[in-house]
């Protein structure tokens, strides 16, 4: 039997995201690649509709005859007698090209339920081609999404909810995205745009999924999801004044909302959101942008992996030498790290550069995160003004 350790675990416009998913893939290289972000900056796929080219449909679809069979694969991985078997088959065009390419999941026996996760092109050849490989993923579970890429869920066993429980009472809290690249020849990880009140896209089809059979309704409020917001990240009331100021209607596929504390000296906060998938028929609003006037971080930029330690830089208005915190929030919304932010300059606006070290739990790669940049209410306190970028964090 294999032996596992427990502990092993941008925004971007909308045009980005159909361009990513449009764009024409290159051959196969017929390589074996484990999953991992590039220290480069990450493509991040929207929250927009997408129109797929001729030939190519999105989400699961039909394995051919040859290949549905979960049997067919167990020499091809292979798996192992009374230790592993393959748990699903599912298709779909992952590579962006009218041929389709199989995802694999296998799942082992015994304690912690690991599963492993492949896909596989070259579907009618006698032996198809692995082109991506993800493993050890506790508690685990993989799918094909509507954007054609492969979600992952697992449980972080590190985490907040997690920590020190036993195999049979661990829950899944540690979701990750995967998109074909011509450049890596298999599977990157990607960042789903969503702040709130979802980090990633399977939690975010999750969420819609619960709202189609009549739950959690305000997330077909633009006005109610910053509210949410500003009471989740903020601790602002949960009545905050919240008002429209452009789209936001059942037909529209934007809102901007202005939200404001109700505290004196808070300034207003601008809350940028879309239509999850751009379903203007009950789509749920993701937030994809939050931003104070007089605050920014212009470094890491949005969908960017960041590790441990990490320089951000930015600009706001200091009030004898300080500007406010940074906080680095990992996929729980649990900080991880957090410090002042110190003007350079000590007084009025100015740009800053802050070390941050992150101590994220997750062990198996990179979450999803953000980072959070806030001024203090000098009259009331608590925050006054934010400005939020959406990154991927790994140890």
């Amino acid at each position: 039997m294999r032996t596992i350790s427990i502990k092993k675990l941008c925004l971007t416009s909308m045009l980005l995201g159909l361009a990513l998913l449009l764009a024409a893939c290159g051959g196969n290289t017929g390589t074996t690649a484990q999953a991992s972000p590039t220290t480069s900056r990450p493509a991040s796929t929207g929250t927009a509709a997408v129109t797929p080219s001729p030939g190519i449909r999105l989400g699961p679809q039909a394995c051919p005859d040859a290949v549905k069979s979960p049997s067919y694969w167990d020499s091809i991985i292979p798996t192992q007698p009374n230790t592993s078997k393959v748990e699903s088959v599912t298709c779909g065009y992952l590579k962006g090209v009218p041929t389709l390419q199989a995802l694999v999941t296998v799942r082992f026996n015994g304690s912690g339920q690991i599963l492993d996760v492949y896909v596989y092109d070259n579907l009618s050849a006698a032996t198809p081609t692995q082109i991506f490989k993800l493993q050890n993923l506790v508690d685990g579970d993989a799918k094909i999404s509507g954007y054609n890429t492969v979600l992952t869920a697992e449980a972080d066993t590190a985490s907040s909810v997690n920590k020190n429980k036993p195999d049979t009472a661990l829950t899944q809290d540690l979701f990750r995205e995967f998109k074909w690249s011509d450049g890596a020849g298999t599977l990157v990880q990607i960042a789903f745009p969503g702040i709130f009140p979802d980090l990633t896209r399977y939690q975010a089809e999750d969420d819609q999924a619960q709202v189609n059979q009549g739950q959690q309704s305000w997330k077909l409020s633009a006005t109610q999801t910053a509210q949410a917001l500003g009471a989740s990240l903020f601790q602002w009331n949960a009545n905050a004044p919240a008002t429209l100021v452009s789209g936001g209607g059942p037909h529209d596929v934007q809102a901007v909302v202005s939200l404001k504390n109700s505290s004196p000296g808070s300034s207003a906060i601008t809350i940028t959101m879309d239509r999850l998938e751009g379903n203007t028929n009950g789509g749920i609003w993701i937030v994809t942008d939050v931003e104070s006037a007089g605050l920014s971080i212009t470094q890491p930029q949005s969908a960017s992996l960041i590790q441990g330690s990490t320089t951000i830089t930015g600009t706001g208005s200091a009030f004898e030498g300080v500007i406010g915190k940074v906080t680095i929030l990992d996929h729980l919304y649990t900080t991880i790290g957090q410090a002042t932010v110190h003007g350079a300059t000590g007084n009025g606006h100015t740009t800053f550069s802050t070390s941050v070290t992150a101590q994220p739990t997750f062990n198996g790669g990179a979450e999803e995160g953000l980072i959070m940049l806030t001024s203090e209410n000098n009259a009331s306190g608590g925050v006054a003004g934010a400005v939020i970028v959406k990154v991927l964090i790994q140890k």
